[in-house]
């Protein structure tokens, strides 16, 4: 018989235009197709998808609502994704959640990095510990391994039929209702727009010759107006509105830079960055969470470590014919598919 899951998340909610809420969807998205699954958010802050089960949820998770579906379900699995990572305060809400459903393995998907002092770590290992831990990168994995957790990191996943390399014609056509003049190299960078990103860099990047510089930003997360203010003055093209259809951007582009340094600015795993390899455009990055563990340097594909660098190699990219970029068989393999796969082969492996 198949087994039962819960996925809990406070952030399946649209609109999914970051990091943590596209995991989430896309991992709902593909329990349904794979199990016998349930899916709860939080209750109020707008609309909700129809198949996701709003719930009155309390700082402890210790509400009746709640309660009474995981008893009503009794899922053999009850997959935790939290909004803010695996802080110390999710992993007490994960021990709530096994709490009131006793007989349910409880596991916990961290999305990126926390920091815990020396008590709090104490706490966690002797007394909060979930059936198992999936992770994004390798953040803190020895040592929830050394102190007897299971732990298990996933693999990238990016939807490589909606992100796809767009032709020629099709890239113009786009860059038209951008208003983007076609002939120049478009560097873009998806993700909110806040000092945290270290998006301020930007503004060098569009002092380059022939280069137009796009920034999208996230519509459920609030906008530095200051910064995007600036951004603007110095010719940046920032787009703050929600853009449903968003893998048109990536596909009117011809790099993506990725200049996050702060550790707790994104997801381990950033998925901007493998959205983009889908479309088969340059990558300028950081040696940001799990990339180093995953993606080699290698032409079309580049690391950096300070704005001098970042300057020097969107001025090499300008020189790159496109047919010589093969980020996007890089990234083929690594399908929600094949993540959510590994998600249930690590929890059955706990019954």
């Amino acid at each position: 018989m198949d087994k039962k899951y819960l996925l809990i998340s406070e952030v399946l909610k649209p609109p999914f235009d970051e990091g943590i809420k596209n995991v989430a969807f896309s991992v709902h998205k593909h329990l349904k197709l794979r199990c016998r699954s349930v899916s709860v958010t939080k209750a109020g802050g707008g609309e909700n998808e129809s198949e996701i089960l709003p719930v009155s949820l309390n700082k402890l998770f210790l509400n009746y609502g709640l309660s009474k579906l995981i008893r009503s379900h009794d899922p053999d699995i009850i997959l935790y994704l939290p909004e803010a990572s695996i802080t110390f305060n999710s992993f007490i809400r994960a021990k709530a959640l096994k709490f009131i459903s006793r007989s349910s393995k409880v596991v916990i998907l961290g999305v990126k990095q926390v920091d815990y002092s020396s008590i709090q770590r104490k706490i966690i290992v002797n007394f909060l510990k979930p059936s198992s831990l999936l992770l994004l990168g390798k953040f803190e994995r020895d040592f929830f391994i050394e102190n007897g957790l299971r732990v298990k990191t996933l693999p990238p996943a990016v939807d490589n039929v909606r992100f796809c390399q767009a032709t020629h014609e099709e890239k113009e056509k786009i860059r038209a209702e951008f208003g983007i003049p076609k002939n120049k190299t478009v560097v873009l960078h998806v993700g909110h727009i806040r000092p945290t990103r270290n998006v301020q860099c930007l503004s060098k990047i569009q002092k380059i010759e022939d280069v137009q510089v796009v920034l999208v930003g996230s519509s459920s997360t609030p906008t530095e107006n200051d910064l995007k203010d600036r951004l603007i003055k110095a010719g940046v093209c920032v787009i703050d509105k929600y853009i449903a259809d968003i893998p048109k951007v990536y596909k009117m582009s011809d790099a993506y830079i990725f200049p996050v340094v702060n550790n707790i600015a994104c997801i381990d795993m950033p998925l901007s960055i493998l959205e983009a390899m889908a479309c088969n455009l340059s990558i300028i990055t950081r040696k940001f969470g799990g990339l180093e563990d995953n993606f080699e340097e290698r032409k079309g594909f580049y690391y950096f470590d300070n704005d001098e660098q970042l300057v020097e190699l969107v001025e090499s990219i300008k020189t790159i014919n496109a047919s010589e970029i093969n980020n996007i068989e890089k990234i083929k393999p690594f399908t929600w598919n094949k993540f959510t796969n590994v998600i249930i082969d690590a929890c059955e492996e706990l019954i």
